[in-house]
């Protein structure tokens, strides 16, 4: 099947709302608004020395994260990247969890271990993001093989960036999926730039999501600022997926609107460019997309900001306050009994 770009569905340049389900909008809405509070905070940790190590964020990234992570079932895999937090905190991952984790805290998913952002939930069946990206890529083709060889009809949907697809394991992973016809979804997220490579000196394709004509799957590139065209293109892959048919991918267009990093100041990036893309915040063209549905109305979904705000307050507030972890465990978890 060849690559497509998803057309929109009504006059004001988003997917429309038709007859969803208003508690799955307004929880993708929620969802949406918690991750760019939990990650504004954390700049400012970041900036004010609360954390160990760097720090990397997702800002223009959430309406992929999380419409995407939307459409699976609570029994599916996902492996996310590290512009993906909303995925997490759409499988349950607690914030504080998350800025213990760059603190290096006990009470981290990695119990310390790593003071970034290679953490997940096995009992959410988040994977620990390893790198470099797409090193999650052979992981999430893995975790499809289990899943059809113990016919447990669970799909995998992992995440990618754009320069990733320049790299062999990207390429071999799509490979077996799709010979094997695994029940894999794979995101690329396209924010214009790998880390200082803009797209031009990344690929000669058209679009990223053309590349799964060469692997005979489906590949469908959308509006990454657009939440409800993302959790459309990601549904129907992940129904393929489900229904036995193989892998599919879906390439989310939007910005990176911090640098690779937030000691990166990306002066590389064309103002004017920057300018353009700022104008499309998803968290914002979603609130509205709702708001004129009436779906929520404008108090609503100031509580929901106001709310997100305090939630992330009072995470910093736990996370600074738990322990580090105890030189004595330092084996924990290495060896097998």
């Amino acid at each position: 099947m060849p690559a497509r770009t998803r057309k929109k569905a009504d006059e004001s340049g988003g997917v429309a709302v038709g007859d969803r389900d208003p508690a799955l909008l307004r929880r993708i809405h929620e969802v949406m608004v918690l991750t760019r509070a939990v990650e504004d905070r954390m700049v400012a940790m970041y900036k004010g020395g609360d954390l160990l190590g760097s720090l990397y964020t997702g800002h223009w990234h959430e309406a992929i994260s999380v419409g995407a992570a939307s459409t699976l079932r609570p029994d599916d895999y996902l492996a996310p990247i590290h512009r993906d937090l909303g995925a997490h905190l759409w499988r349950g991952m607690e914030p504080w969890q998350v800025m213990a984790s760059f603190m290096g805290k006990a009470t981290s998913p990695t119990g310390g271990r790593d003071g970034t952002l290679h953490y997940g939930r096995l009992d959410l069946g988040v994977y620990n993001l390893p790198s470099h990206i797409p090193a999650n890529f052979p992981v999430a083709t893995g975790m499809a093989f289990a899943s059809k060889y113990r016919e447990q009809d669970r799909v995998c949907l992992a995440f990618c960036g754009d320069g990733s697809t320049s790299r062999a394991d990207f390429h071999e992973s799509l490979t077996m999926a799709s010979v094997l016809k695994l029940p894999n979804v794979f995101v690329i997220e396209n924010n214009q730039f790998a880390y200082s490579t803009p797209l031009r000196m990344q690929s000669n394709s058209e679009t990223f999501a053309i590349k799964a004509v060469a692997y005979g799957i489906p590949g469908v590139t959308v509006d990454g600022t657009d939440a409800l065209a993302v959790h459309d293109a990601v549904a129907e892959g992940v129904a393929r997926a489900r229904a036995g048919e193989g892998p599919s991918i879906v390439e989310g267009v939007t910005m990176r609107m911090h640098g690779h990093a937030e000691h990166d100041s990306a002066d590389y990036v064309p103002k004017d460019m920057y300018d353009e893309w700022s104008k499309k915040d998803p968290v914002e063209l979603f609130e509205n997309v709702l708001i004129e549905a009436g779906v929520i109305d404008a108090a609503a979904a100031k509580k929901v900001r106001e709310d997100a705000k305090q939630f992330a307050i009072a995470a910093r507030r736990k996370a600074l306050a738990d322990p580090m972890p105890e030189p004595s465990g330092i084996e924990d978890g290495v060896y097998a009994d």
